[in-house]
């Protein structure tokens, strides 16, 4: 099959199901076309012949640029990529570069070849940008010496930064474990009489992320996937995080 999708066990599968249909171990390579007979000549019809060839991953790889293709709404496209990713991350755990390159280097070439699919492969790409790290031109920085600064009483926190070419200012996110999981569990509450499917889909982020607080891993990338599910959903849905003391801190985060 293809590792990197999820297949399904049917071979029926509806188009508008998440996972690809299976499509069995042959798949027609061709159909010769058979000849009608004569009474005239005398000759008798010949039947058309079919000749198969074995499944192989470029066929699910061909699937899966279909479906990208037909899927309605076409602008929910990312949740069909997202579902097929976490379906290979939680199996290839340290694979995140692998499934980008497939989908860079063998679906969206496939992808632009399609006619008329400019809509699509903009959703596709923007899904690939979301997903891949941000490449910053590295800046040496200045030395300067023999700069004073004073300052007076100061009773909240501060941060200076001097103003000089090419200063350089990081910031970086630390995020509690046990406020993060405070957060976690409210929002199960306020989707547990969702759909199955968001349910889904909101377990996959949040599992997610809790695996990466455990690596001490930046989880920005999984709380902003749910922070655009709480809009999907609505935000009037998610009434015990809404009250919840931690979400003004947490909502920068999610992208809200």
């Amino acid at each position: 099959m293809n590792p990197f999708f999820e297949i399904s066990n049917d071979e029926n599968l509806p188009y508008d199901k998440l996972p690809l249909r299976n499509l069995g171990r042959q798949q027609i390579f061709a159909i010769i076309g058979g000849r009608r007979g004569s009474d005239h000549w005398g000759t008798s019809d010949t039947p058309s012949r079919t000749t198969y060839t074995d499944t192989t991953p470029e066929h699910y790889d061909r699937q899966f640029v279909d479906k990208l293709r037909k899927w309605r709404p076409i602008y929910d496209i990312d949740r069909l990529i997202e579902y097929h990713y976490k379906q290979y991350i939680s199996v290839h755990e340290h694979a995140h570069d692998q499934f980008l390159k497939h989908m860079r280097y063998v679906i969206l070439p496939q992808l632009k070849k399609i006619r008329n699919n400019e809509v699509c492969v903009e959703l596709f790409e923007q899904w690939l940008d979301q997903k891949t790290p941000k490449i910053v031109e590295k800046l040496e920085p200045n030395i300067v010496n023999h700069n004073t600064i004073k300052v007076g009483t100061i009773n909240a926190p501060a941060q200076f930064q001097q103003n000089s070419d090419h200063s350089i200012q990081a910031q970086h996110n630390h995020y509690d474990k046990d406020e993060i999981r405070k957060i976690f569990e409210l929002l199960k509450e306020d989707i547990q009489n969702a759909d199955e499917q968001i349910r889904k889909d909101f377990a996959m982020e949040m599992d997610y992320a809790v695996t990466q607080l455990a690596k001490n891993r930046d989880i920005k990338p999984q709380l902003l996937n749910i922070g655009s599910l709480m809009k999907q959903v609505g935000m009037g849905t998610f009434t015990n995080i809404l009250a919840a003391p931690l979400f003004e801190w947490i909502k920068p985060h999610l992208g809200l």
